[in-house]
């Protein structure tokens, strides 16, 4: 199984990182192949620019997009680490399904039908979020994990999304988040 990580934190002293830290540490204990896309390490840039002289068809001609395309088509699983911010998806990560996701590579239309061209694939949604979890399940249930899951991912064939939510992150205690890492590292030693 090969899995690409997207992973989109600034800070790598932050919660997110030690999640991307423990889950690459789970895959290395089955053997399993992966690569990360960091996108701040990266300096990815988000903006997606057309006019009426760029299309956005004219990433095939863009060698970074190109890769992180690459990248995706090879990969079974795909796994998204980021924290939600204003309940959405940080801007970095957006720009990357913006960018990366076009027409043509992840989705075509078909007699006026979307068609998913990253079919067979599946993928995690692993996410922080400072709210605590009652108020999230309660009265925010995760406007952004259904636009991940269903008008990104599902658009584009991949029917296969789990959540994996850790909310309540700022007031956590470390055992609790101790406890949360460990669940991700036994959770990504399940490619085995």
């Amino acid at each position: 199984m090969n899995v690409l990580i997207i992973y989109a934190h600034p800070d790598n002293g932050s919660f997110n990182h030690a999640i991307l830290e423990r889950i690459k540490n789970g895959l290395v204990s089955v053997r399993c192949n992966y690569e990360i896309i960091d996108l701040y390490k990266d300096n990815f840039n988000p903006v997606l620019v057309f006019n009426s002289k760029i299309k956005r068809s004219d990433a095939v001609n863009d060698d970074v997009i190109l890769h992180y395309q690459n990248l995706v088509k090879k990969a079974d699983h795909l796994i998204f680490i980021y924290p939600v911010w204003w309940y959405g998806l940080p801007a970095i990560l957006k720009g990357f399904f913006d960018r990366v996701f076009v027409s043509g590579f992840a989705y075509t239309n078909k007699g006026g039908l979307p068609q998913g061209l990253l079919k067979g694939k599946s993928a995690w949604a692993v996410y922080t979020i400072d709210s605590p979890s009652w108020f999230v399940r309660f009265f925010r249930n995760s406007m952004e994990w259904f636009v991940i899951k269903n008008a990104i991912l599902k658009y584009c064939g991949i029917r296969d999304v789990k959540r994996l939510m850790f909310a309540g992150v700022k007031r956590s205690k470390l055992k609790e988040r101790e406890r949360w890492l460990d669940f991700l590292y036994r959770k990504a030693g399940s490619f085995a």
